[in-house]
């Protein structure tokens, strides 16, 4: 799976937009100007696109929109919350989402965090979020650490064996959400949307600032499009099985 991670790199807009800079320099260096100049225009082009908010927000728009915050009257819905671990920026928001509907089901809730950093596994990003919880009160005994799973598949097998057929919300990233209700579902199970983390931003019209190019808005569509390969990628192992 890390190579297919590696190999979904090269589609990020911040990696083939270096690229592109890269070929043409040198090919500018070879005399082959023509074909330098047209790819430096490529990076430049591909660059000012991915980093305005209209086309980050129109990558966007399909992965969030589906799915809305959890209401405080649904805490009631389930007794487990599921923390899906994506990074360490991600893990704060959804760490945070965990808490709070921990905090309005009076503490009663059960606390599941699975996932960990598949290049630095060292890094135990899962006991890191456990340590946040219980730094802020959650009994120890209601946390529950999966920290074995690399990607959202596996994190949807394991997950899946520890809840059952019981209901649970699910937390992760909005982007995130609807790859990872299919996969559950897709075992069984059944998991509660409670999105947190939205990237998109959510105006009636654009200004002129929106149109400047913005280190966020880059990282939004990689953002986006990882998850658009990712659910591509899911879907033909779902046909031609593993």
């Amino acid at each position: 799976m890390a190579f297919v991670k590696i190999i979904q790199s090269f589609f990020m807009p911040s990696v083939f937009i270096v690229l592109f800079v890269i070929a043409g320099v040198i090919l500018l260096k070879k005399h082959k100007k023509k074909w330098g100049k047209a790819l430096l225009v490529m990076g430049a082009l591909s660059y000012y696109l991915f980093s305005i908010s209209p086309i980050s927000d129109f990558m966007l728009m399909s992965l969030e929109e589906k799915y809305s915050p959890l209401a405080t009257n649904e805490v009631d819905r389930a007794e487990k919350a599921v923390v899906l671990l994506g990074g360490r920026e991600s893990n704060v928001l959804r760490g945070s989402e965990a808490l709070r509907l921990w905090h309005l089901s009076g503490g009663n809730m059960e606390l599941i965090v699975s996932g960990t950093d598949p290049f630095f596994t060292q890094n135990n990003e899962a006991q890191a979020v456990r340590n946040y919880f219980v730094h802020r009160g959650v009994d120890p005994e209601k946390i529950t650490i999966e920290g074995e799973s690399h990607n959202t598949r596996e994190n949807v097998a394991k997950v899946s064996k520890i809840v059952k057929d019981e209901p649970f919300f699910l937390v992760t990233s909005a982007f995130h959400m609807e790859r990872s209700i299919r996969e559950f579902k897709r075992l069984g199970v059944n998991p509660i949307p409670a999105p947190t983390d939205f990237k998109r931003k959510r105006v009636a019209e654009y200004g002129f600032g929106d149109f400047i190019p913005n280190g966020q808005n880059l990282r939004n569509s990689n953002l986006a499009i990882h998850e658009y390969l990712g659910t591509i990628y899911y879907r033909l192992i779902f046909l031609f099985g593993n």
